[in-house]
């Protein structure tokens, strides 16, 4: 729904007047499900909210500023439809992502940014922002990074937002789009030693994307350096989809590693295969470790992934879904699921190392 120029926007969080070449988007995600979970201490059940996607609402805005300059917002929220809470509300003590200075909630946990696009050039943004690399594996995911078959499952230590940050996207050329981003660590007061201390804490990653067609191929790379301490975590990603009408093909590689105890590599194939209003979603991947913090080989702690899915759509708007998937944990491979809710039943207490969990999910999901 729209509100343009002739009206005041006094009941969207006082947003103020809207002025005359302003537009303002309110829209929104409902998703509920119902979700079973095998674990080493039985089958656990919940209901819970943002399966396939978060259940989340937003505004987005433009106003025209002339000669082909547009100011662009966007502030978005999740909320949990099971309990009416809102997931990614903290903000102190989720490190790394999060200013050290900060206390208090969030109020738009999912995104929160203001900039500039110029046409046919490209964007620059400040604010909470979905990183590069996440971006860029995202779309690749024949589960669309959700549900218990995400891709999140199996590919570890993958940063999907950063706050403070700058964000250049460029217009598409030719099919080819890049994007760069930065977080500084900022600075805060050591309360356990006397002055400021750096905090830590950058991050920076970049992406290259080309789609023509049927076919997208797309690279990033993350790196986030913890606070404090400074450990990095080090992520880069090659995906891919190749659709040829009767089956989507999709592939993904990921290579995760830290400055002490993670060096990992994990790849997934999978197919989408569209039936009228039905939708049949499969995929295969596998964890390889390669080294635990003393640098031992950890070749017996792999893990094999498998997901199944279907999605039947209602209409444009609204769709069910039904996903199953299973690890099978090698070794001391001790490998859990989750959802886009990240708020599953999975406790490291009840996967152990070695347990093979698995879970199904069934959901509804509307747009608005």
């Amino acid at each position: 729904m729209k509100f343009q120029s002739s009206f005041v926007a006094a009941g969207l969080l006082a947003m103020g007047a809207a002025s005359a070449q302003t537009t303002v988007t309110l829209y929104g995600i409902a998703d509920g499900n119902v979700r079973f979970d095998h674990t080493a201490i039985g089958t656990l059940k919940s209901i819970g909210s943002g399966g396939e996607a978060s259940s989340r609402w937003g505004l987005r805005g433009t106003e025209d500023l002339g000669n082909g300059l547009k100011a662009v917002f966007n502030f978005e929220q999740d909320f949990d439809l099971s309990d009416n809470s809102a997931p990614q509300g903290n903000v102190a003590g989720t490190t790394p992502t999060s200013p050290t200075s900060s206390t208090g909630s969030r109020l738009f946990g999912r995104r929160a940014i203001v900039g500039l696009n110029l046409a046919g050039v490209g964007e620059l943004r400040f604010g909470r922002e979905y990183t590069p690399h996440y971006q860029t594996w995202s779309v690749a995911d024949p589960f669309l990074a959700g549900t218990v078959a995400r891709a999140t499952n199996y590919a570890v230590g993958n940063a999907t937002r950063f706050d403070n940050t700058i964000t250049i996207e460029s217009a598409s050329f030719a099919g080819f789009q890049a994007k760069g981003q930065f977080r500084p660590g900022e600075s805060t007061t050591n309360s356990t030693a006397s002055g400021a201390v750096k905090a830590g804490g950058n991050g920076y990653g970049a992406s290259l994307t080309y789609t023509a067609g049927p076919a997208y191929v797309g690279v990033g790379y993350l790196s986030a350096a913890a606070p404090l301490d400074n450990n990095t975590t080090r992520s880069s990603t090659v995906a891919g989809t190749y659709d040829f009408k009767v089956v989507k093909v999709h592939a993904l590689f990921f290579h995760t590693k830290n400055d002490t105890t993670t060096k990992q590599n994990a790849y997934s194939v999978g197919l989408t295969v569209p039936l009228q209003s039905f939708r049949v979603i499969g995929v295969v991947g596998r964890i390889d470790n390669k080294y635990d913090d003393n640098g031992s080989l950890l070749k017996y702690n792999d893990a094999n992934f498998f997901g199944l899915g279907g999605q039947y759509l209602l209409s444009k708007r609204t769709d069910v879904y039904m996903t199953g998937s299973k690890f099978v944990n090698n070794g001391a491979a001790a490998n859990v699921i989750g959802d886009n809710s990240n708020n599953g039943l999975f406790t490291a207490a009840n996967v152990p190392p070695g347990f093979n969990p698995w879970s199904f999910q069934l959901g509804l999901r509307h747009n608005f």
